[in-house]
């Protein structure tokens, strides 16, 4: 009976925000996007207005279901996609400017000629968030092409890249930022190997926007389609298990790491810790040498456990270095 509940209650939002999105549906389009009957979607308004949600039913041609074009979910406002865009652009300008966006000339020009309550609403949120997609000691990718494949995307254009000295023609799907590394996920024209692909934006030395335009796939869903490509990707990683203890005042430099095998920081409260507050980890890489030229970045504050080759590696590293500067191992 509670996940019953649970199911409803889910319902009843998705369905509460679809009508405060789009102002009103008919119960055909709401019961399809919902998968449930019509009839249920009867009985879900009935139960939304006995609980004192402005929500009605219209009838004739364009009649449909309704909800107070005043009334606020958690009191969000209600913003269109212009709208959104400007918030996005106020709350993270690293990304704006990387779009091409100039940040300094929105706050002159963009702001001041959105609707007053857009522009409250971008300037609220700029004012309370700010995201920074760059990391303190690794430089971010110079993606020179962002701009460009941007825009692509926007227009649903295909283009002509020259990815790793190969040229291709892609249909940009959309943009994907992974850290604070740009990526695209396009398709290719003419190719049965896979269905998408991913590229790398600081890899792509040219790109040329064609004239023609493509039509999406139907079914396409970004989110979805980088999630199965990222588990692809971790899925076809061997496995090479690494136990490791670092000191405390090294843990900021786990950043170094490769993003595969890059720990969550800041370290979780539960991690385990011996008396001088050196952290237990384990880690992944894909081999021994990768491991051992990794955790060599990190210095003599971070120790291997396990395993022994991978130990006796770092430890046989170590003498060669004291011996190039004239030390005793």
């Amino acid at each position: 009976m509670a996940s019953l509940l649970n199911v409803r209650a889910s319902r009843l939002v998705e369905l509460l925000v679809r009508l405060q999105i789009r102002g009103g549906a008919s119960a055909t389009e709401l019961a399809e996007a919902l998968e449930v009957s019509v009839r249920t979607i009867y009985r879900d308004v009935e139960a939304l207005s006995g609980a004192g949600v402005p929500v009605y039913t219209e009838v004739g041609r364009n009649g449909g279901i309704r909800i107070d074009p005043s009334y606020r979910i958690a009191g969000l406002p209600r913003l269109d996609t212009a709208e959104a865009r400007g918030v996005l652009f106020a709350a993270v300008p690293a990304i704006a400017a990387q779009l091409g966006f100039d940040t300094a000339v929105a706050d002159r020009t963009l702001l001041p000629a959105m609707e007053r309550r857009s522009e409250t609403a971008a300037r609220v949120v700029r004012d309370r968030l700010l995201v920074e997609p760059t990391h303190w000691i690794a430089p971010p990718d110079d993606p020179s092409a962002l701009a460009d494949i941007a825009q692509a995307v926007w227009e649903s254009r295909e283009v002509r890249l020259t990815y790793r000295g190969k040229d291709l023609e892609v249909q940009p799907l959309g943009l994907i930022l992974k850290g604070y590394t740009w990526y695209l996920l396009g398709r290719t024209r003419h190719s049965d190997e896979r269905p998408f692909r991913l590229f790398r934006l600081s890899r792509i030395d040219n790109v040329e926007a064609l004239v023609h335009r493509f039509d999406r796939p139907v079914e396409f869903n970004l989110a979805a389609t980088w999630t199965q490509l990222r588990e692809t990707f971790l899925e076809s990683i061997p496995d090479y298990f690494v136990t490791v203890r670092i000191a405390p005042a090294a843990e900021p430099l786990l950043q170094l790491l490769d993003k595969v095998t890059r720990p969550e920081l800041p370290l979780p409260a539960d991690v385990v810790r011996d008396e001088h507050g050196w952290a237990r980890l384990s880690l992944r890489f894909d081999r021994l040498d990768n491991a051992a030229r990794h955790l060599l970045r990190l210095g003599a504050e971070v120790e291997v456990l396990d395993p022994p080759e991978l130990r006796q590696a770092v430890a046989d590293t170590m003498v060669r270095l004291a011996t190039l500067y004239g030390a005793s191992p």
